[in-house]
């Protein structure tokens, strides 16, 4: 077991939605010094722990680069949530998502391993099962539906394959979707509805798919729990277990917000071969960490649609 408390931690993608939630807890839960990496491409500044130390960075430019910073800042443990993660976006740039999501994750692991840091948690995603159906567990087939889809399994693939061959120490977290504050920016799915219902009473959607959705407050103190008890070279999946299809969420949205939404299916708006179910088994996890989910999913998502309607007010 590893102890991250009080330690030096970088954050890799730190200005994100799910980075600086990772930031916040680690600087508020668990007394780290945080240096956070991030080009601001999907971050924002403003998300920013005011005691995270920042760093401007395009990890894919140089693995030198990033050996010297996380020897400077005397890095002992890295989160790498670094990625382009909008699925649609691999359609048309399928090589600058594929450079990003996997050769720059496979940059940082090398810098970090020949800076000594005692653990890397790479961020992968569900996206890499493919329909499956049902819980799906680590042993489940792996087929991607997309660019996006493929860079992370690939990057999967390679945390197991450098920890056997020469060991580096690093983990591979499979995240189901997330929500919460923050979750707001275009085109993503929860943000894309909220705007919607503001304008009118129909929202036009398109794939109906099923989705497990878990606070990202609870997702990033689970991570960091596996950092610390996880075995390096292995995967791990981490959602909810639970979910709901993207109709239905819509209208829990008009619902949280006073409205009572007519559903559209729009073609436009249809994913090509599109995944119809991710719902996590954590039981992997769950062997491994105490910790479990808090936040109920109808309270994240309220506290998603207050934050996303907060900052369109800011904007």
């Amino acid at each position: 077991m590893r102890e991250i408390n009080g330690s030096n931690v970088c954050v890799i993608g730190g200005c994100g939605f799910l980075g600086s939630h990772l930031v916040d807890y680690l600087i508020d839960g668990r007394s780290c010094n945080v240096l956070v990496l991030d080009n601001l491409i999907a971050g924002r500044r403003d998300f920013l722990h005011p005691k995270a130390n920042f760093v401007w960075c395009d990890i894919t430019q140089s693995e030198h680069q990033l050996y010297k910073l996380f020897k400077h800042h005397k890095i002992e443990y890295i989160e790498n949530y670094a990625a382009i993660p909008y699925v649609p976006f691999s359609y048309d740039r399928p090589l600058h998502v594929f450079d990003i999501n996997a050769r720059a994750a496979l940059m940082v692991m090398n810098a970090a391993q020949e800076a000594g840091v005692l653990a890397i948690l790479q961020v992968s995603s569900a996206e890499i099962y493919g329909n499956v159906g049902g819980l799906i567990n680590e042993e489940d087939h792996t087929r991607p539906h997309s660019t996006y889809g493929a860079a992370k399994l690939s990057i999967d693939a390679i945390v197991q394959t450098r920890w056997r061959e020469a060991k580096c120490p690093a983990i591979a977290l499979r995240q189901f979707n997330c929500l919460g504050e923050r979750d707001i920016l275009h085109p993503y799915i929860i943000p894309e509805v909220i705007e919607q219902a503001l304008a009118s009473d129909v929202v036009y959607l398109g794939n109906n798919t099923f989705r497990d959705f878990m606070y990202a407050g609870d997702a990033v103190a689970m991570a960091v729990e596996l950092l610390e008890k996880g075995k390096f070279g292995e995967v791990y999946n981490l959602g909810s277990q639970e979910g709901i299809k993207i109709y239905d969420l819509a209208k829990l949205i008009g619902k949280i917000m006073g409205k009572n939404l007519v559903i559209v299916e729009e073609i436009t708006r249809k994913r090509p071969w599109d995944i119809n179910h991710l719902q996590s088994d954590n039981a992997k996890i769950y062997s491994v960490i105490e910790r479990r989910h808090q936040v109920s999913f109808e309270d994240a998502l309220k506290r998603t649609i207050d934050s996303y309607l907060e900052y369109r007010v800011r904007a």
